[in-house]
Parts: structure tokens; sequence; C-alpha cells
């Protein structure tokens, strides 16, 4: 017996992705301290790309709507009790069940598979990808300061590294920890990258990764350079980690992922219609 498509499924996928991303904020929002201007650039730029590419999935192609079946239902309506939980981070495990049960289906439809990838990227920005982060990060830590050291030593001649401290001066150090790392933000270039190819309905060909490498060479000099402006002094500890500089930091790396992916989308879009 063949299994029977949902109606309206485009309207269940963009309610289940809305939903998900409104209940993050609304908990980021209601449950926790007031965000400052660098969280709401870098939280809700993410997810702002990722809903935008669902949508824009969901609503690709009007003539056709995306299959689901009656366990995908079950499965959107099971993953949604995420919603409850109390954790702004947690709710992501809803957009972690959808989607491993969207690609673990093999199904036929592209869409519904893309969908499913947006969701993962997701999840793994939000939740997975900071856990691993700090379990890794005692491993990472010590490429990171050596990274600093080589590019820091150019501009500081007294630069000295104890551990995870750095100092250019005897009376005062900074310390690199797992929050303030230059790699934290990879997963949302990741995200950012993968968002904009669905949007533009690219594929992820290598010139592709060769831009998503480029954002990432290009975020992590921009927390690099972050990091090494905190040090001569605790003023320019405080402007850069909790003041102006932060906010400046966090856009400049949004931009940073964004620019390189918009060049390859426009330069293949032109290669494709060269009269334009």
């Amino acid at each position: 017996m063949p299994r029977r498509r949902i109606p309206a499924a485009r309207w269940l996928l963009a309610v289940f992705s809305g939903g998900t991303v409104l209940s993050a904020v609304l908990q980021r929002h209601l449950l926790e301290a007031t965000q400052t201007a660098q969280h709401l650039v870098e939280f809700n730029v993410g997810e702002a790309f990722a809903l935008a590419a669902i949508l824009s999935l969901v609503h690709a192609d009007r003539r056709e709507d995306v299959t689901l079946v009656g366990s995908d239902i079950a499965v959107l309506l099971l993953s949604a009790l995420a919603w409850l939980v109390p954790e702004q981070h947690g709710v992501y495990l809803a957009t972690t069940i959808a989607g491993a049960w969207a690609l673990l289906g093999r199904r036929s439809d592209r869409r519904l598979a893309g969908i499913a990838q947006v969701w993962l990227a997701l999840s793994v920005y939000e939740l997975w990808g900071k856990l691993l982060f700090k379990l890794a990060y005692q491993t990472i830590e010590v490429v990171e300061v050596s990274l600093i050291y080589e590019v820091g030593r150019l501009f500081y001649g007294g630069l000295g590294v104890a551990g995870a401290s750095l100092s250019v001066r005897g009376d005062w150090s900074i310390v690199i920890l797992e929050g303030c790392s230059s790699f934290h933000n990879l997963s949302l270039t990741v995200l950012i990258w993968l968002s904009i190819l669905k949007i533009a309905g690219r594929a992820a060909s290598p010139a592709a990764f060769r831009a998503l490498g480029v954002s990432a060479c290009l975020v992590v000099a921009i927390n690099v350079a972050r990091i090494l402006a905190m040090l001569p002094s605790h003023d320019a500890f405080v402007f850069w980690h909790d003041g102006p500089g932060s906010s400046w930091v966090a856009l400049s790396s949004v931009c940073a992922a964004i620019l390189p992916v918009l060049l390859h989308v426009e330069g293949r879009a032109c290669r494709l219609n060269p009269q334009t």
C-alpha cells in the first residue's frame, strides 16, 4: 500500500522550524540575563539565516508540495516537545531529532533533505558544537595559544606566554578561556555558508568549500586580532571584551562569514548568465 502524502506539508515544516527558533528566542530573553549586542549579533544572525534557508526551500516550488508521510508528522510532534526544555540550547534537540529522521529515512525529496541539513547545522551550532567544543578545548587551547603567540610576537616584542595566559607587561595579563576562543564561531560560519547555498540553490562544490575556508580563516583572524588588542591594558580589555569593541568584532565576524560565500554565489551566477 503506497504511503499517503500529507497536504500542506510546507506549512507544517515552516511552523515547526519557526516554532523552534521562537522558543529559543523567548527562553533567551525571558529566562536569562539581558543579552549584550555581541550575543544578539552572534545568535540571532545564525538563527535568521537558517530560518530563511528553510523557508526558501519550503516554498521553492509552489506547484508541488514537500513530501511528508504520517510517520514524519509524528516525529515532528515528538520533536516539538523539546520546545518545553527549560534551556535555550536544549530547544534544538527538536531540530536534531527531526533532521536525523529526515536524513536517515533516505528520502527522494531533495528539498526535505536540504531542510534536514539546515536543521542539523543549526543543532550543531546551537547545541552539539558547543558541548563538543567544551570537551575538546584543552587540546584546542594549546593550538590556539601557539597561533596567537606566533602572530602576536610580530606586534609585541615582549609578548610572554604561561599556559593559557598572555602578557606584554609585568602587571597585566589575560587568560584565554573557552568562551573567548578564536575558533568558537566556526560553527556559525558553517551554518551561514550552508544557509546561503540553500537560499541560492547552489551545491556544495569544491569552489563553495574554498569560499568556506576563506570565511573560516577571516573569522579566526578577526578573533585573534581582538585577543591581541586586549593585551596592552585593562582598559583595552574592557573595550574589546565587554564594550563596543566586542560588538564590532561580532559584526565583523558575521560579515567575514557572509561575504566570501556571496561572492562565490554571485560569481557562479555571472558565469551561468554571462549576458547579465
